[in-house]
């Protein structure tokens, strides 16, 4: 029998609480920021494509942190110097329970993959 696909839905319902309510404010915040953007998974966690069909932003749950990962981070402008991540491509905010979201420079960080290829 074939196992079944995990959801969005899934995947943040099995992080712990704390971290599950800063994946549901950073979805929200992609969501504002990137309306065009399609939510789904891609590489086992959930990820956000835009409208040119790229993978361009993903969510990630740890024990006790979120990660709003660019998937071509290296590209980005990022003048608050948030990205952090030394690969090739891709780069990561980390936010951990309790801490402010920088919201006005993510959504910079966000609105800039629009038209990522």
């Amino acid at each position: 029998m074939a196992k079944a696909e995990q959801t969005v839905e899934d995947y943040i319902a099995q992080r712990p609480a704390p971290v599950r309510a800063m994946l549901l404010a950073l979805e929200e915040l992609v969501e504002s920021a990137l309306p065009t953007a399609v939510l789904g998974m891609k590489w086992g966690a959930p990820t956000f494509t835009n409208a040119k069909g790229a993978p361009v932003i993903y969510l990630y749950g740890g024990k006790d942190h979120a990660h709003l990962g660019f998937v071509q981070g290296a590209d980005l402008e990022d003048p608050k110097h948030l990205l952090k991540g030394s690969g090739k491509a891709g780069r990561h905010v980390k936010v951990c329970p309790g801490d402010k979201i920088p919201k006005t420079a993510l959504k910079a960080l966000i609105r800039q993959c629009k038209d990522l290829d």
